[in-house]
């Protein structure tokens, strides 16, 4: 029986010696091992003090907390200006256009023409010329006799216009007037009457024009079908004279010679 009341004596001192934050430790840590707070032994209340330091009050995260570590990144937007690290972004590639051709030109080019002023053009005549002058520059020249109207009907076409321009004037050929065609730019805002262009024009059909070598170095020459509307001393100024014509319905000429060789002057209606 003494031996009992020893153990009970020293079961009461460790009791005792438990202080309050150990109780608390236990306390806390009770329902980590599932257990309630009753008659516990001193040893289980020490032991279960240690496992509570490192257990239960020993983790630092909460619940649910992702562990350390690096945080996740969003690659950079491609705007074309380098990233963070020193390489260019990619950029979208531009579309390319294709160059369309210039479109063809509506007149003879180059041109060879003479420019003056309607309202300042004259008539003068010698010696079987009547010549149709802006000052001192020579605007036409074409033949008649003394007292006929050509010269004013020479006035009258040029005064429509501010350009007289020449297909083939610098030909070499033996009948050269034969190879120089004629045709008016640049409308004035004149119209005076030509006279006589039901005896000096004659009509054609636009759509039906065609360009035709002559051959044995003739020349060539544009028609509507049979009629001959001019001839040219090269393809390239009878295919400028298609592109004149083409423009008009009617072929005009000024001038009335016995020449072999007449400088006629033409114009289109």
């Amino acid at each position: 029986m003494v031996g009992f009341h020893r153990a009970d004596h020293t079961s009461s001192r460790h009791r005792a010696e438990t202080s309050p934050s150990d109780r608390s430790s236990v306390d806390e840590c009770l329902p980590c091992l599932g257990m309630r707070r009753t008659h516990i032994p001193a040893i289980v209340i020490f032991g279960c003090v240690l496992i509570a330091g490192a257990g239960c009050n020993g983790s630092s995260g909460a619940v649910g907390q992702a562990p350390d570590g690096p945080a996740a990144t969003t690659p950079p937007a491609a705007t074309g200006e380098p990233n963070q690290g020193g390489t260019p972004a990619a950029t979208k590639p531009q579309s390319t256009k294709t160059q369309q051709p210039p479109p063809p030109p509506s007149w003879p080019t180059p041109e060879d023409c003479i420019s003056y002023n309607a309202a300042n053009l004259t008539v003068h005549y010698e010696a079987g010329i009547y010549a149709v002058n802006d000052g001192a520059k020579t605007v036409l020249r074409v033949p008649g006799g003394p007292g006929e109207n050509v010269g004013q009907k020479g006035l009258a076409l040029a005064q429509r216009y501010r350009k007289h321009c020449f297909l083939g004037r610098t030909n070499t050929r033996e009948d050269k007037n034969s190879y120089v065609f004629d045709y008016w730019r640049d409308a004035s805002g004149m119209t005076p009457t030509i006279a006589d262009q039901e005896d000096d024009c004659s009509g054609y059909n636009r759509s039906n024009l065609t360009v035709e070598d002559m051959g044995s170095g003739h020349g060539w020459r544009v028609k509507d079908h049979d009629h001959v509307l001019h001839v040219f001393d090269n393809e390239s100024d009878a295919r400028n004279g298609k592109l004149v014509l083409s423009k008009y319905s009617k072929i005009c000429f000024l001038g009335n010679s016995g020449d072999d060789d007449p400088d006629l002057v033409s114009y289109s209606l």
